[in-house]
């Protein structure tokens, strides 16, 4: 065996989310005499900052004003600019394989890679932005989309090229749920033992954070206990994360309802979740969902997307209407007031997970991938 295939997974920086958690999950995953991963970032931002609590020591990218997907006849010099910028770095730093995990960094390297004869492997984390997707994928070593509702959503040049792998996920250390609990009513500055009923997800619309606090507020009205609490976790994005505190501040639930911002690691604040409120549209593959199933954690989810692919609806999750307030409100209390049917669901869900997300599954066929595009 020659030496290892050096792999680029390029990041912008400035947040993170669920494809940094799992692209990362599988970069220290990889074996390092096969398969060698250097993960760049272009600016310091929020991934920089989890990159050093995991030990992992970011390369500097050049910056760069990444090309869109449309309208295509305005990116052509956008398109040079970045392939300028870039191409010298993979020549520099002897890339063998560029892997590229979100829009801006799949358009930005895309050109770049093709203009230095490098492999490129895009791996689609969410919907197809539009029809002009085959356009940019067409040169593409590898289409990769991470569910079957990703994939369906591509125009059907793309869709014929694209094989789904699904996100790898470990079952999460155990924490103490009675802890875990307590920790998260002692930084919400709260008091009491009823149910801690959670929001996981960056505060922007498509993840409907100020939905979640109407479904606080109806669980709330419909007989919980007066101490259940509802923290909400997760990048507060302005102006959303503005409007959501002013929602907040306008309804009857003051302080039990309650911005917490992002927790890394967040295994200790999910286990100590008695309930998952999922609201968001059009999820690919919610990381957070299969991290709850794992924990043991019941869920309730709005039913479209690639949540069906993860759950299905009265075995192991309930799965209500999108933006249905009442609805997710009614399957919430209903999982909380039934314990014994809400434990087999988690049962369930668990099983589900380890048989359809492993780490080891997903490594396998990634390392497959990678050693086709050996030049």
């Amino acid at each position: 065996m020659g030496r290892p295939l050096r792999i680029l997974f390029p990041y912008v920086g400035d947040t993170v989310g669920g494809s940094h958690v799992s692209s990362l999950t599988l970069a220290k995953a990889l074996d390092p005499m096969r398969h060698e991963v250097v993960v760049g970032v272009h600016e310091h931002g929020l991934l920089t900052d989890y990159l050093a609590r995991e030990g992992i020591e970011p390369q500097p990218l050049p910056r760069v004003h990444p090309p869109k997907l449309r309208p295509r006849w305005r990116q052509p010099l956008r398109i040079r600019a970045a392939a300028a910028a870039l191409v010298p770095t993979l020549r520099a730093l002897k890339i063998d394989v560029v892997h590229t995990h979100d829009q801006r960094m799949h358009l930005a390297w895309g050109v770049a890679a093709r203009a230095a004869r490098v492999p490129h492997v895009w791996h689609q984390r969410t919907p197809s932005p539009g029809r002009d997707l085959p356009v940019f994928t067409r040169d593409a070593a590898h289409l990769i989309a991470v569910s079957r509702f990703v994939r369906e959503s591509f125009a059907p040049a793309a869709r014929a090229e694209a094989e789904v792998v699904y996100n790898p996920f470990t079952a999460p250390p155990e924490h103490d749920a009675a802890a875990s609990r307590s920790l998260i009513r002692t930084e919400m500055g709260t008091t009491g033992d009823g149910p801690v009923v959670g929001f996981v997800s960056n505060l922007t619309d498509r993840k409907r954070p100020l939905l979640f606090v109407e479904i606080a507020e109806r669980m709330a009205g419909a007989g919980l206990p007066a101490d259940a609490v509802f923290p909400m976790f997760g990048e507060a994005r302005p102006p959303l994360a503005d409007a959501v505190a002013a929602r907040i501040a306008a309804g009857p639930l003051g302080d039990r309802v309650q911005i917490m911002g992002p927790r890394f690691p967040f295994a200790p604040y999910l286990a100590g979740l008695d309930l998952l409120i999922a609201p968001a549209r059009h999820e690919a593959l919610g990381r957070t969902l299969i991290e709850a199933a794992f924990a043991g954690v019941p869920v309730v989810a709005t039913d479209e997307g690639g949540t069906p692919e993860i759950f299905d609806h009265g075995r192991s999750a309930l799965l209500a209407p999108p933006d249905d307030a009442g609805a997710f409100a009614e399957a919430g209390v209903r999982l909380l007031s039934e314990p014994d049917r809400t434990a087999a669901m988690t049962v369930a869900a668990r099983a589900d997970a380890e048989s359809r997300f492993s780490l080891a599954t997903h490594l396998a066929r990634m390392e497959e991938i990678y050693d086709g595009l050996r030049r």
